[in-house]
């Protein structure tokens, strides 16, 4: 299209300049003045002209061809990359699941194997306390000790549980899941005034989808219990139909009111980076704002993309 159109600029250009050549008769004018410079050999500058202007032209198209090879070789080396990156991305995307599956697995271990005998252990120690004569016999606090010991492994198996595999997930879906992830937080962070929203249908948006939004949400206030000395956590996760995206689109934030922190100065933590790995991971975009003793903000949007059925999301 551009081609076309300048070759019929220069075709035009040199037509006009030909039909002013003739109609103000220029070979003669120039003629007429260069006589007096005879000596000098001006009346041969126009051929002198004319080779110049031929040389320019072909260094012009060599350079417009070299051009054109560094773009297609551009072009091929972007297609390649882009291929590249979406391999990187499914890569990603199976070693994110094969992680997921294998803490789903620990998890139910834990849970059917661990939990059961440490039940039956209690049991056992509640039975053997029953028997004892008195509260001061040495039956009597051993097994009240292995109840103890019982109760404090048992607290500590729940709380492994839940960090390999949110509660309530599978059964209840996501909304549920991070409302009791929220409530124990709010719990376990009486100080701190949780302002939360939680909107539109987020329980079939894909495990995967739903993973990456819970361990954001995790890793988020793990940053803001352990560096944020907020008063205020406001909480946003809403499914729309996407502007920016195709089809539906889920927008995460996690806005404190804490001291903040320069990142051109701190160096960026793990949390972070594996905060963005997920979501780019998804194809989503991720963004952190934030300055000095005015808070820290996270924000993620993510696409959602429906896979065929049979597909696993």
């Amino acid at each position: 299209m551009y081609l076309r159109r300048d070759l019929t600029i220069v075709a035009l250009v040199t037509l006009g300049v030909g039909a002013f050549a003739v109609y103000v008769e220029l070979n003669e004018a120039m003629f007429a003045v260069t006589r007096r410079w005879e000596a000098l050999q001006l009346d041969e500058l126009p051929m002198t002209l004319l080779a110049l202007t031929l040389c320019l032209t072909w260094f012009a198209w060599r350079r417009f061809r070299d051009a054109r090879t560094q773009l297609r070789r551009r072009q091929a080396a972007e297609a390649q990359l882009e291929t590249l990156l979406l391999e990187n991305r499914r890569l990603a995307q199976q070693y994110q699941q094969l992680q997921e599956s294998e803490r789903k697995f620990l998890a139910h271990e834990l849970h059917d194997e661990l939990g059961q005998y440490l039940n039956a252990i209690k049991i056992d120690a509640v039975a053997i306390q029953q028997r004892a004569a008195d509260d001061a016999s040495p039956l009597f606090r051993a097994s009240s000790a292995i109840i103890e010991h019982t109760d404090h492994v048992h607290a500590v198996v729940r709380d492994l549980i839940g960090k390999l595999r949110p509660i309530g997930l599978d059964e209840l879906g996501l909304k549920a899941a991070l409302e009791h992830f929220l409530d124990h937080w709010q719990r376990r962070l009486p100080h701190l005034h949780f302002d939360i929203l939680l909107k539109g249908d987020l329980d079939d948006i894909g495990e995967l989808y739903a993973l990456a939004l819970y361990r954001l949400l995790q890793e988020g206030l793990t940053n803001v219990s352990k560096h944020a000395r907020a008063e205020c956590i406001e909480v946003r996760l809403l499914r729309s139909k996407g502007t920016a995206h195709p089809g539906d689109e889920v927008v995460f934030s996690l806005v404190d009111d804490g001291c903040g922190t320069d990142l051109s100065e701190s160096k960026v933590g793990l949390g972070l980076i594996g905060m963005r790995e997920r979501v780019e991971m998804l194809g989503g975009e991720f963004h952190v704002t934030t300055e000095p003793e005015r808070g820290f903000s996270v924000f993620a949007r993510i696409p959602i993309i429906h896979l065929p059925s049979g597909a696993t999301s």
